[in-house]
């Protein structure tokens, strides 16, 4: 049986997992909840507000489910690390600063422009761009399909924003 060669991976594979899921994990949700809350006739500073504070609540529940699941898997399989902070606490600070440093990225549009919908349409973009790239380097590190990789991450994040969008739209037409 041929094995595959060990790939190394940056920063340790728990800390460059928490970097991935930080990035994938769920920006697009912030991206998601504005393109709602856009059709709810509210005012482009409130729309700012309240997608700044579901990005930080977001971030945080992401990094705590980090910490919770790993920690979790580890007790159940008998292999719970003697260090929870270096363990479970680093990777998912790690996974917490990673979300909000890109999620911040994908918020300057709306920070910047005071079109909310075109401000929307960009954070859309950039989002998407940043997705793709996050799935082309997974991929391409792991020798894998880079390009499908980035695709596919990409096609989640327009998946997300799309009933993000719908539901908002649809809430929206029900109380009116």
């Amino acid at each position: 049986m041929r094995r595959h060669p060990r790939k190394h991976i940056p920063l340790g594979a728990d800390n460059f997992l928490s970097v991935l899921e930080g990035i994938e994990g769920g920006f697009a949700i912030f991206v998601g909840i504005v393109a709602g809350l856009y059709f709810q006739n509210i005012s482009h500073d409130l729309l700012v507000i309240t997608g700044l504070i579901g990005l930080v609540v977001n971030a945080f529940n992401s990094s705590a489910v980090r910490y919770a699941s790993q920690h979790y898997i580890d007790e159940l399989d008998g292999h719970e690390k003697r260090s929870k902070f270096h363990a479970y606490f680093i990777p998912a600070f790690v996974e917490f600063l990673t979300y909000a440093l890109v999620s911040l990225i994908a918020v300057l549009p709306l920070l910047l422009i005071q079109d909310s919908l075109n401000a929307i349409i960009l954070t859309s973009l950039v989002t998407l761009v940043i997705l793709y790239a996050a799935g082309w380097y997974r991929g391409r590190l792991l020798g894998r399909h880079a390009v499908r990789d980035g695709l596919e991450l990409a096609g989640l994040g327009i998946a997300i924003i799309i009933v993000g969008g719908t539901a908002g739209w649809l809430l929206a037409g029900m109380a009116g």
